[in-house]
């Protein structure tokens, strides 16, 4: 898979997967862990994105 593709498909995915799962939470009733899932899932989301593309550039400057 491409790694651009693949790049995108997390972030999409990890976004709107968890705020999917946040709603239907809410909508439940169960608000507060609707909040927990879609914060943990985000943070999740973004810690994969640095771990996998972000970390490996050289941020230098020059």
């Amino acid at each position: 898979m491409d790694r651009r593709l693949l790049f995108m498909a997390i972030l999409v995915g990890g976004v709107v997967g968890f705020g999917l799962a946040d709603y239907a939470l809410t909508s439940a009733g169960y608000g507060t862990a609707g909040m927990v899932v879609w914060g943990g899932g985000y943070l999740a989301t973004m810690f994969v994105v640095w771990y996998g593309w972000v970390r490996h550039l050289d941020m230098t400057g020059i």
